[in-house]
């Protein structure tokens, strides 16, 4: 099993959109793919059309009391499997740091995914948020980083602000999770009539070659369809599965794979 979490720290890059629609192309492909919603804002949760009154990653990973099993907390839907969100994990930050809590960063590994069974993908939605505990925890944990993004500055700054914290994460003498590896860059809501793309997407492979990766060759294309499924809170593979960002979406998932060696 592969824990992979989606993560950049700006909002915008298309991130709820690749966690759902590569959760469920893989599953399509006879994968068995677990997301799991980090982000208190729910979009993965509600894309997955998820009960969010059902049980919830806080079930799971932070309730202490009564903590409950992982594999009891997952929903199974058309889109696929999923744990879902929980405003409460806002409060992680302030739980982490009280000196009578059991959490630590490194927790999530062993309550949640240690627990978990049958599974070659788990999917970590997380939130754009760096400096709360979650991106750190959940970080600290996975086996993987994979990072999407626009590819206009702003993205480019969030993503040079991601590789800091994970260069906090992995080395030095202080590294919680020296394992964890980036798979890759993948570039979203890709416009061709933008000269200024090409700039930006030269800055994302200098950046990924000092984290000692790659961006994947496959872009995800800007569309209609592909904006409103967005809206929409939908997976646009699903939902309009010929359309540009389908087709690249398709297309990025079968490079995803070749790199596994599958």
């Amino acid at each position: 099993m592969k824990t992979i979490a989606i993560c950049i720290g700006k909002g915008g890059q298309w991130k709820t959109s690749l966690t759902c629609n590569m959760a469920y192309l893989l599953k399509e492909k006879g994968y068995n793919v677990l997301v799991i919603d980090c982000d208190t804002q729910g979009n993965a949760s509600l894309t997955f059309k998820a009960d969010m009154n059902d049980a919830t990653l806080y079930d799971c990973w932070v309730e202490e009391r009564r903590p409950m099993d992982p594999m009891d907390c997952i929903q199974h839907t058309e889109l696929g499997d999923i744990i879902v969100a929980d405003s409460l994990l806002s409060n992680l930050n302030s739980m982490i740091m009280d000196p009578g809590s059991n959490l630590v960063f490194t927790s999530l590994k062993e309550k949640v995914f240690n627990k978990l069974q049958g599974y070659d993908y788990v999917l970590l939605d997380c939130p754009p948020d760096l400096t709360g505990s979650i991106n750190k925890s959940v970080l600290a944990s996975v086996d993987e980083a994979l990072i999407p993004l626009v590819g206009d500055a702003y993205s480019i700054q969030g993503l040079a602000n991601q590789y800091k914290l994970i260069q906090s994460l992995a080395h030095g003498e202080t590294a919680i999770n020296p394992d964890l590896k980036v798979n890759g860059f993948v570039v979203t809501n890709y416009t061709t009539n933008r000269n200024v793309k090409k700039n930006h997407y030269e800055n994302a492979v200098a950046i990924a070659e000092k984290m000692g990766t790659k961006v994947y060759k496959q872009y995800i294309r800007a569309c209609k369809d592909g904006e409103l499924a967005i809206d929409n809170r939908e997976a646009v593979v699903k939902s309009k599965p010929w359309c540009n960002s389908s087709i690249d979406y398709k297309a990025f998932v079968e490079e995803f794979l070749e790199s596994e060696g599958k």
